[in-house]
């Protein structure tokens, strides 16, 4: 694992701040991430999806739940949904895209009781700084975000953090908002890099434009702390981001 940094200016900044992005765990191992972490001293965690499958959530021993707890006490941790939380019940027929299902409630009693904030398509405000959870919205053959939640979060006081796991969302749907800072995952970094180039990634196909990096300025993209595949990455070291938010 490496970890990698970002500063961002934005003058509705509230404050100078550092956040950590911890995407798409995939319940493997984290102790080199939670390491770091301790070493960053974030002030905020954010986890935008995939920390675990929806099958891993229903077990009270997986990994997931000891790294939200684990974060949690380092930092506020806010922690959305990618789609394997909700749509990956397909063991057995991997090529079929299932319709998602809600997130059962006794699951939901394990993450609170991490300490962690859970973001469902929903937002949650705090000195200054409110921060939205975009639900992954892959149904089958469709992939596309709640569009409703997203024009709500738009139009909220203060600065607007926003845990979008797909960043295929980013230039469609959340470019022609004046949200402040998405931070996002899903694409593993096109799980094979050539000369900094994805391969491929879910959701974009080919030769991916958003793997990795910044968009915009605004939108930054983790290639994520796990696998979820027996095909392993070449060229493209899991990371922590760490990104220093800048008044100006």
């Amino acid at each position: 694992m490496k970890t990698t940094y970002y500063t961002v200016t934005m003058p509705k900044a509230p404050r100078e701040m550092r956040l950590a992005i911890a995407a798409d765990l995939h319940n493997n191992r984290f102790e080199a991430a939670i390491d770091a972490l301790r070493r960053e001293k974030p002030d905020m965690i954010l986890i935008p999806g995939d920390l675990m499958d929806d099958v891993e959530l229903r077990d009270p021993t997986s990994r997931g739940y000891e790294f939200l707890r684990l974060c949690a006490a380092l930092a506020p941790t806010y922690y959305s949904i990618g789609n394997h939380e909700i749509a990956c019940y397909h063991k057995g027929n991997p090529w079929r895209k299932p319709t998602p299902r809600p997130i059962d409630h006794e699951s939901l009693d394990r993450i609170a009781k991490t300490g962690a904030i859970f973001l469902d398509n929903d937002s949650i405000a705090a000195d200054g700084i409110t921060v939205c959870g975009l639900t992954s919205g892959i149904n089958r053959e469709e992939n596309r975000p709640d569009e409703a939640t997203l024009s709500r979060f738009a139009n909220t006081a203060g600065f607007r953090i926003l845990l979008c796991h797909h960043p295929e969302y980013f230039r469609p749907y959340i470019i022609k908002t004046d949200i402040d800072l998405t931070v996002s995952g899903h694409a593993h970094g096109g799980h094979w890099r050539v000369f900094g180039q994805g391969i491929y990634a879910p959701g974009q196909g080919l030769f991916p434009r958003d793997t990795a990096g910044m968009i915009d300025g605004r939108c930054v993209i983790s290639r994520g702390l796990g696998n979820h595949t027996w095909i392993p990455r070449i060229f493209n070291t899991p990371e922590l981001v760490i990104l220093t938010l800048k008044q100006g």
